[in-house]
């Protein structure tokens, strides 16, 4: 606002100047040339010509004496009507409108005084912003890259790398607008450099100065009548002007070049600081920066660089291609070896607070491993603390076997998480549907996720771990976490919580860690008064003898973990049947691999059947009908990864539509519920209109676990537990099998449901069932809801 109004002044003062001197100019006489004021010819003679004897007698003094006209006069005029009043034009109307507002002298000036008004408000903002942007706002943004360079402390980089490279990622990502930026920034520069230079030589006003100036930079003609000091810096204006026009646009097109081809080729360096590197892209980077960019933590990286053999522009297409939605991620990528030195420091894996290392499907799961080991060597021999100087390398292992060894590779940096534990998860999600939800719930930042508190500052401290579950009002105890870095799920009951003990929960967010002064619920008392008694643990039923199916085994597939967990979870005697693509040999190969890895024989189940198709005719119902599909108790249909997301969930779905076609005409009361694998949204939507909801996205899943460890190193004490052979288990149980032959409550809140749960076991509950749907972490802990049988509690236990 005071800019405008300072426009004005200088406006309004610059106009009464022009109009003074104007003025002057008039009054002043003017040698060499006479200025004769001729009047309008008006008067005809009764012939119709003109007579010329009224203007000559205007030019003589006697013309301002009346001449008295009469009836008997010969050279009498006639008297004619008065003409009509003129019309008012819009002109008129706003003058009247400026004068009432402005008084009579605003509203009696001319449309060429309003012009040069006008000229004069645009002139002093252009030269205003002008001098603003070189004074101001130009220093202001250099000094806020220099604060930042200096609170980023990027070590081994300088400030002019940290600027170029700035300046690159802004014109590359900016394209066409950055382009018009600096030339609108160019020429703003040179017009008010002029009008400034005119108005130290010139000794008039700099607005005229700019005037001149950009009809001489646009290459306009010089008029030839002003004085030669113009003449001179018109032309060299005019000559600078297309000077700068021409050096900047073949600096741009020399640029764009240059910054094409390395750009497309990656090339150039990183200049940033606690960012995230990725190394490697395969087909779970998509379900991981998504997920990245739903994280809402604090301290979570924006910038992800990724480090991939392939350029570029092709992992670029290939992000744009999946319809990656990255919201406000920042994502750069580079071209290079994760295990070369050199391409680590390109993507600035010394300065960044995350590396993660994803595994490739693409590659077998020794040679994944194996470059894994390779890429942790080179991070750890960079300097004396190895790279990265300030932060943590999470890791996906491919063996569980390796797992162990990975962390002891490069202690204390180190994160490695793996996977073997999906096939348990599977096929308990076949023996009990809703474990892959529950999953899905508590792993990812939708939903509520792993925090840790201080045992004393939430007033936790002294008491055991069978209490803590009552002083928790917004989150529900899972662990504890010791002052050495240690991790302890599912505590025994006896724990006593220690003052430097930190306290693993799930909650909505670090928000619901509260202190309270008196817990929630008296599990003394309630013991003591409660109806349901003690009773011994729940009666473990013998594992059932099974038959199942698993459809698309490979050697890259979860088939071994399924294998093995079918051979822990039945009776002696189970049989398996596998539907594939692979030979018997191929398929016995690859058993005895995964055996010799893991070290277990499979001993309660044997393979029966092995049904070798062509990988195009898998979906063929004539071959699917070879198959006893109502004698199965488990079917298990996996995503054939060599396919494709695209592709596998195509095969998926059209071997389930097949499957209830055949059993709909063989055995119409056989109850088809599989456990299928799938890879995108668009299947599961697709097997749902099917009435198939047990399903489950593996990529996806550890996606999102390498996202929360990427984040928080607190995750991956938790899900190392949750997903390794030798850890804790998720399950799903009925409340009955805590009460042995009592009577099952008509309704009952969450922490008398706890309470049950902690009395009869060592487990912990985190959530129940409720109207078909998985609840996790209930807020309404104290409000009591019906129960029915067919209610079920999700707890963790030991395995």
């Amino acid at each position: 606002m005071k800019l405008i109004v300072l426009c004005l002044l200088l406006a309004c003062a610059s106009a009464r100047k022009h109009q003074q001197t104007s003025h002057d100019q008039e009054a002043r006489p003017t040698w060499g040339r006479r200025r004769y004021a001729m009047p309008s010819l008006s008067l005809e003679t009764s012939a119709g010509v003109p007579d010329a004897s009224p203007a000559l007698a205007a030019m003589s003094p006697a013309a301002a004496e009346p001449v008295p006209v009469t009836a008997a006069s010969p050279a009498a005029v006639p008297v004619t009507a008065a003409p009509p009043a003129p019309t008012l034009t819009w002109r008129d109307s706003l003058a009247s409108l400026m004068g009432s507002l402005f008084g009579p002298t605003v509203g009696s000036m001319s449309q060429h005084e309003w012009w040069i008004i006008l000229r004069n408000i645009i002139g002093w903002c252009v030269l205003t912003y002008g001098v603003w942007m070189w004074t101001w706002f130009f220093p202001r943004l250099y000094m806020r890259q220099w604060e930042a360079f200096q609170k980023e402390a990027i070590e081994g980089r300088t400030f002019n790398q940290y600027l170029n490279y700035h300046f690159n990622y802004w014109l590359s990502s900016g394209g066409l607008s950055a382009m018009f930026e600096i030339l609108f920034y160019g020429i703003l520069t040179l017009l008010t450099g002029g009008a400034l230079l005119f108005m130290i030589l010139m000794q008039q006003s700099p607005v005229k100065g700019l005037w001149l100036c950009t009809l001489w930079a646009s290459a306009a003609s010089v008029d030839p009548a002003v004085t030669a000091m113009e003449g001179g810096i018109g032309i060299i204006t005019t000559a600078g002007g297309l000077v700068l026009i021409a050096v900047l646009l073949t600096a741009i097109a020399d640029f764009f070049a240059a910054q094409q081809r390395v750009s497309s080729e990656g090339r150039d360096p990183i200049v940033e600081g606690g960012h995230l590197v990725l190394l490697g892209f395969s087909t779970q980077t998509k379900q991981f920066l998504e997920e990245l960019a739903i994280c809402e933590a604090s301290g979570a990286p924006t910038t992800v660089a990724i480090l991939d053999t392939r350029s570029k522009s092709d992992i670029e297409d290939e992000i744009k291609r999946q319809n990656t939605h990255t919201g406000n991620l920042k994502i750069v990528c580079r071209c290079g070896l994760q295990s070369s030195a050199a391409d680590l420091w390109k993507v600035g894996a010394d300065v960044a607070s995350r590396v993660v290392i994803l595994d490739d499907p693409s590659k077998p799961r020794d040679e994944a491993d194996a470059l894994t080991f390779g890429t942790l060597l080179t991070l750890k021999g960079q300097g004396k603390s190895g790279w990265p100087h300030n932060g943590h390398i999470s890791v996906q292992c491919c063996l569980g076997k390796n797992v162990e060894y990975m962390s002891q590779l490069y202690p204390h940096k180190t994160f490695s998480l793996s996977g073997e534990r999906l096939g348990r998860l599977m096929v308990q999600s076949a023996q009990d549907q809703g474990l892959c939800p529950i999953f899905n719930q508590i792993i990812g930042f939708n939903g509520d996720e792993f925090y840790a508190g201080n045992a004393e500052r939430l007033n936790l401290s002294g008491r055991t771990f069978k209490e803590i579950p009552f002083w928790c009002e917004l989150t529900v105890p899972i662990g504890v976490r010791h002052s050495d870095g240690d991790y302890n799920i599912n505590p025994p009951k006896d724990y006593v919580l220690q003052d430097d003990d930190d306290v693993i929960v799930l909650a909505e967010d670090d928000d619901a860690l509260l202190p309270m002064e008196a817990p929630l619920f008296d599990f003394e008392k309630w013991s003591a008064e409660c109806r349901f008694k003690r009773s011994s643990r729940a009666t473990q039923d013998e594992p059932p003898k099974a038959r199942a199916l698993i459809c698309n085994f490979t050697e890259r597939g979860a088939g071994c973990a399924i294998l093995q967990a079918l051979d822990e979870m039945c009776a002696p005697g189970s049989e398996c049947d596998l539907f594939c693509s692979l030979s018997e040999e191929e398929v016995q190969g690859i058993l005895q691999n995964a055996e010799e890895e893991t070290g277990k024989k499979l001993v309660n189940i044997s393979l029966k059947t092995i049904y070798t198709i062509p990988s195009h005719q898998m979906t063929s119902k004539h071959k699917i009908s070879k198959m006893p599909l109502a004698a199965y108790d488990y079917h298990f249909v996996l995503a054939d990864a060599a396919l494709g997301f695209r592709g596998a969930d195509e095969q998926t779905v059209a071997m389930i539509i097949q499957m209830k076609m055949i059993l709909a005409e063989e055995a119409p009361e056989k109850d088809f519920a599989p456990l299928v694998e799938i890879c995108t949204p668009t299947a599961d939507s697709q097997l749902r209109l099917c009435n198939i909801t047990n399903t489950l996205n593996t990529t996806s899943l550890m996606s999102k676990a390498m996202a929360l460890v990427a984040i928080d190193t607190l995750a991956h004490g938790v899900l190392s537990d949750l997903l390794s052979a030798s850890g804790n288990n998720m399950d799903i149980k009925y409340l009955s099998e805590y009460l042995g032959d009592q009577e099952l409550p008509t309704d009952i809140s969450f922490v008398e449901a706890t309470a049950i749960v902690t009395q009869h076991s060592q487990q912990c509950v985190i959530g129940w069932s409720l109207d078909g749907e998985w609840i996790v972490n209930p807020k309404e802990k104290l409000t009591p809801r019906p129960w029915t049988p067919s209610d079920k509690v999700i707890v963790i236990k030991d395995v």
